[in-house]
């Protein structure tokens, strides 16, 4: 059974190819809010760019980050319209994640297509307990984002009293990679509890939470390098699409960067979505292997009764 495991990395991208009309709709919503987000700077802006003879080629034909800051310091304050709108539609956009990812963790459960009303009943039906996961998931964060302080602290005192420069880079580098690993752990903790508050129906996100966290511990290896191998990918592909952006790109070809730019979005969300089939993938195999079906439970009631039989804690 550990070899049907680790293909569920291939069978999560397998789902996710199949079930395609998920990323689609997550992609043009996310194009929507994009779109609304910059419509107020651009307008602003323009009116300093369509009559200035400085500013405008020093952006149109390049990107000059000294043209941004003149504008940004002008009495004007071209840029400050696009303040509400950066930090409101990026906030609108991550309760709409938080609101489908009921329907999207559903489709990929199931492995099936739902219907619009389907879809997103299951997107209601759960974005509560996903909100009660949410609001733990800032509590845990909060050790991780204190101990990010502290090395921040800790760099500069290192600095200070180091005569190599390089011991505190060392110190930095090495603090980052714990940091991101704990990041890492925790997402990946939480990603779980939602899998399994949709799979066996769950109500009580500490119940979930609990159990995703025993799930976690015993069986991390594959876990966590389902999670890692994913992210690896995405890295991959949207540094070589930034390097052809930066360097193979004249500043002219702003089609060809818009649509480079559209792709590295598109597939980003396509491998956060490889990781969640991957990991709805990886629970039912999970309980195909330590869970049998008792005759006469309705298919919809197996993964539940497994969790509740007796000894399933300790085979967790």
């Amino acid at each position: 059974m550990a070899g049907a495991k680790k293909k569920a990395v291939r069978e999560g991208a397998g789902l996710v190819w199949r079930r395609q009309r998920v990323l689609w709709l997550i992609f043009f919503v996310s194009l929507f809010f994009a779109f609304l987000a910059t419509r107020g700077m651009v307008a602003h802006a323009g009116e300093a760019l369509n009559h200035s003879l400085d500013a405008t080629p020093r952006l149109v034909q390049g990107f000059d980050i000294s043209a941004i800051v003149e504008l940004s310091t002008q009495p004007e304050d071209y840029l400050s319209s696009a303040h509400a709108a950066f930090g409101g539609f990026p906030l609108l956009f991550a309760i709409f994640m938080l609101f489908v990812t009921g329907g999207v963790l559903a489709v990929y459960e199931r492995d099936q297509t739902l219907t619009f009303g389907s879809f997103f009943e299951a997107c209601g039906e759960h974005f509560w307990r996903f909100v009660r996961l949410a609001i733990y998931f800032a509590i845990v964060l909060i050790p991780i984002v204190l101990l990010a302080a502290g090395v921040h602290a800790w760099h500069d005192h290192i600095d200070k009293v180091s005569i190599s420069p390089f011991t505190a880079m060392h110190f930095y580098v090495a603090a980052g990679l714990v940091l991101i690993f704990l990041l890492m752990c925790a997402r990946l903790w939480f990603d779980m509890a939602q899998v399994i508050a949709v799979a066996e129906d769950e109500r009580r996100m500490h119940i979930a939470l609990r159990r995703a966290a025993r799930l976690f511990c015993g069986n991390f290896g594959s876990l966590f390098w389902l999670f890692l191998s994913i992210e690896i990918v995405a890295w991959i592909v949207f540094v070589i699409g930034l390097h052809i952006w930066m360097s193979h790109l004249p500043p002219q070809a702003t089609t060809a960067a818009f649509w480079l730019g559209q792709f590295l979005i598109l597939f980003w969300i396509a491998t956060r979505l490889w990781q969640r089939a991957s990991e709805s993938t990886w629970y039912r195999k999970y309980l195909a292997e330590h869970t049998t079906r008792p005759s006469g439970l309705p298919a919809s009631g197996v993964a539940y009764a497994a969790a509740t039989m007796p000894g399933a804690e300790q085979q967790s």
